[in-house]
């Protein structure tokens, strides 16, 4: 009988965490490669190009993380679609990215998909990813300049 009541447990568990009865995603953004622990990590979540990646008032959703043993971890609820992604190390907590006269940023930052960076950000589009089910976990690697 005790076997049984765990084994029910155990799938009524499984139904909730696939299920959210909301229609929205569990998503789990992973940043490593900090410099340091100093100041925040903020996250960015954009549905569109508008404002990507830098401009928090275009951005879907903000989520602010303290940093630890140089690395972060954000879980969030969003409901399918495509998304791009931005980190910042929000190293002097002024909640932007510092830049140099000439552009450059002087704090580290991460972009879903990890794409390269030339002169200027990535594109929506190379950041974008599709999040279509439950349980999506992405991995953002901190860059400094």
């Amino acid at each position: 009988m005790r076997k049984l009541s765990a084994t029910i447990l155990v799938l009524f568990a499984l139904l909730a965490a696939e299920t959210t009865g909301t229609g929205e995603v569990n998503v789990t953004v992973s940043v490593e490669g900090f410099y340091s622990d100093k100041g925040f990590c903020r996250l960015l979540v954009y549905e569109n190009k508008k404002g990507f990646p830098e401009d928090p008032k275009q951005a879907g959703l903000i989520l602010s993380m303290e940093i630890k043993n140089k690395k972060t971890e954000f879980t969030f609820m969003i409901p399918p679609g495509i998304y791009a992604i931005s980190i910042l190390h929000d190293e002097n907590s002024n909640e932007k990215l510092d830049k140099t006269w000439y552009g450059k940023p002087k704090e580290g930052f991460g972009i879903s998909n990890n794409p390269r960076t030339k002169f200027g950000p990535p594109s929506f589009e190379e950041s974008a990813v599709i999040i279509d089910h439950n349980n999506v976990e992405f991995l953002i690697k901190m860059l400094y300049l």
